[in-house]
């Protein structure tokens, strides 16, 4: 088969290829859909509500994820769901990474906003989830509940944020509860330590989420398929 590209008509196909990722990553609100959408699949309506955005300003960032294979969507009924690719998955991870790594100043931040005397520290994951499994360890998922149904530690327990306060009295008074949610930049498992140690619970957060257990091959559980 003849190609009739010259070396640089290849190049500039290549390198305008790969420029669409930087295009598709240069906005804050699409990279955290990234984040959002690594939990669960989720429709346009949810997703403009947790990034505080329009649903035509959320769809227009939805769309530019779609260009690049980093997001697919479905259609049910008269609503649009978003579902994270592969590729989308290993870029945020990839990104998210480097910035923690590299970038002094989101670690600085990371430092101040999250309370270190919360924080559960040198976490070895095996020891850690045969505590869990043992129930020495009570985990809770402090996601929503879709979220904890597409994909979760195992032996965790769901009690979604907005509900623990109900619930406090159910939680043993005696055990560590280690809670968790989206991953390294979520705050859900922040607010829950704090209302837990007010209740004078044993209580700490973990950064990991579901994307840093399954990284480690940990096979998340499944309440149901996507």
């Amino acid at each position: 088969m003849n190609n009739s590209k010259t070396g640089r008509e290849f190049k500039n196909f290549i390198y305008s290829s790969l420029s669409k990722y930087g295009k598709a990553l240069s906005d804050p609100k699409r990279i955290e859909l990234l984040d959002l959408l690594v939990q669960a699949e989720k429709n346009v309506d949810l997703l403009s509500k947790e990034i505080g955005m329009s649903v035509a300003a959320t769809s227009h960032h939805l769309q530019v994820l779609k260009e690049t294979r980093l997001v697919r969507d479905r259609k049910e009924g008269r609503s649009i769901f978003y579902q994270i690719e592969k590729a989308g998955l290993t870029i945020f991870h990839t990104i998210s990474s480097i910035g923690q790594e590299f970038n002094a100043e989101i670690q600085v931040e990371m430092d101040s906003f999250f309370n270190p005397e919360n924080e559960l520290k040198e976490l070895d994951y095996k020891d850690f989830l045969k505590r869990v499994s043992s129930k020495d360890v009570l985990l809770l998922d402090v996601r929503p509940e879709n979220e904890y149904n597409s994909g979760h530690v195992p032996g965790s327990v769901s009690i979604p944020l907005n509900e623990l306060k109900s619930k406090l009295d159910s939680l043993p008074k005696r055990k560590k509860i280690v809670a968790y949610c989206r991953g390294k930049y979520c705050i859900l498992s922040k607010e829950a330590v704090e209302i837990l140690r007010k209740k004078g619970l044993d209580a700490y957060r973990i950064s990991q989420g579901p994307l840093e257990f399954s990284n480690i091959g940990l096979r998340l559980t499944k309440l149901r398929e996507n």
